[in-house]
């Protein structure tokens, strides 16, 4: 074969090289979430790709062998193929002809090597990592039908390298990367700090994490503060109640209010009491089935059952199914996204100063926490959950009229009583005060 053949023929091997290299690197590291939208999306190639992506045993073996073939016939045609007219070269200038082909066989291994290592592979491999998605995709077709083509070959290998992970202790991985949740938070604080996210999308998608940290009693709203009717109570006595609280679904029990039995929906009573009237409602047809959950659900999971089932409002009820209180999808969602108030809907935490805020009581401490980066211990004894319950424990006593515009401290939080309700702590005035550091 001439010399210019042996270069053509050296080329197209470094291409096949090449080839092999940049689908290795895009296919692992392609973002799997844009090939399975593709997917669905009727893409034929990202279907290919997923099926190449299932098994990474047959994927690399596949990529392997063609690499190592490229390479070998690469090698083995540059020695015996341009070796020998390159010791003729070095024969005629006094280098005896067993030296020189020793010598031409080298140089023609590092040239060789050179191109292999720039062209073959650093080059397309660096040119995948940055279209990556375009290079999967154009390959997968080609690796997917020489993954069937190779199936002798292939298995032998893949084979070989799974003995050798069961020998040593090892297990066989897919090409799905695992992360670990705080794996995950170091993502986002790095996106958070590059400036792909914004703060509020950080502290969002944070949320979705926290989520799981929390049981129900965490977030729902306690039995105390809940709104229900029981249903042996005439209509006229909770009407004008029901109507002035604006609430959209409202618990229904029986007799005693560990009894829940449905769910009252104010546009079924709307409609029904245009229907028939006021006076003529059967409050008991209309209730819908309650979803229960128990007070140490996780939030997250309940979530997803609200979701699923497509329910507003759960009721929680403690060990012994006693009615504990409610959580609406609102709450939940508001652990994510925040606090998301309507036109009704009076605000729970108002910065009227820059360390000072006005905060209805009920508002739960872990949220103050939160909000103000405070430190306040939670309740590991159910003595407190709330700012209000905060101050009675502090105070030692059920609060008294008198106590409006009482302060009571903590650490360097001043909480002001502005407003009680039948022994109810409604409204504070919280004052965050600077920290002493003590001097030496």
């Amino acid at each position: 074969m001439s010399i210019p053949l042996q270069l053509l023929f050296l080329l197209v091997l470094i291409a096949i090289n090449a080839f092999f290299a940049s689908a290795e690197m895009a296919i692992v590291s392609v973002n799997k979430l844009n090939i399975l939208e593709l997917a669905e999306n009727g893409n034929k190639k990202a279907k290919k790709l997923l099926k190449v992506m299932e098994d990474e045993s047959k994927f690399l073996s596949t990529i392997q062998i063609g690499i190592t073939f490229a390479g070998f016939f690469s090698a083995a045609s540059a020695s015996t193929g341009m070796a020998g007219p390159l010791a003729d070269v070095l024969e005629k200038i006094s280098i005896p002809y067993n030296t020189a082909h020793t010598i031409s066989v080298i140089i023609i291994t590092l040239i060789l090597s050179y191109f292999t290592l720039v062209l073959g592979e650093l080059f397309p491999k660096k040119l995948a990592l940055q279209n990556k998605e375009k290079i999967a995709l154009r390959s997968a077709p080609i690796i997917y039908a020489l993954m069937k083509i190779l199936v002798p070959f292939i298995k032998l290998l893949s084979g070989s390298t799974n003995l050798l992970l069961f020998i040593t202790g090892n297990k066989k991985d897919s090409l799905e990367e695992e992360f670990s949740t705080n794996e995950i938070r170091k993502i986002i604080r790095a996106g958070h700090a590059s400036g792909v996210l914004s703060e509020r999308e950080e502290k969002m998608i944070n949320s979705v994490f926290a989520l799981d940290d929390y049981d129900a009693s965490d977030i729902m709203t306690p039995r105390k503060l809940v709104f229900a009717i029981d249903i042996n109570d005439n209509l006229e006595d909770f009407v004008d109640e029901l109507i002035d609280t604006n609430f959209s679904r409202v618990p229904v029990y029986e007799g005693e209010i560990d009894n829940v039995i449905g769910i009252l929906y104010y546009k079924d009573f709307y409609r029904e009491a245009r229907r028939v009237g006021f006076e003529n409602v059967d409050i008991r047809k209309l209730l819908r089935s309650p979803l229960f959950a128990t007070d140490v659900k996780r939030a997250s999971v309940l979530f997803q059952e609200m979701q699923t089932t497509n329910t507003h409002i759960a009721i929680i009820i403690d060990e012994f199914g006693g009615f504990s209180g409610i959580i609406t999808l609102e709450d939940l969602v508001e652990e994510i996204v925040g606090n998301i108030y309507d036109e009704h809907e009076e605000v729970d935490l108002k910065q009227i100063a820059a360390d000072t805020f006005i905060v209805k009581g009920n508002v739960p401490v872990q949220d103050i926490n939160r909000l103000l980066n405070s430190k306040i211990p939670i309740s590991t004894d159910d003595s407190y959950d709330s700012i209000g319950g905060l101050i009675i424990y502090l105070l030692e006593r059920l609060p008294e009229e008198d106590d409006v515009n009482k302060v009571v401290s903590f650490e360097n939080l001043d909480f002001t009583i502005i407003t009680i309700n039948e022994n109810i702590i409604e409204k504070v005035k919280i004052k965050k005060n600077p920290i002493e550091i003590e001097k030496d």
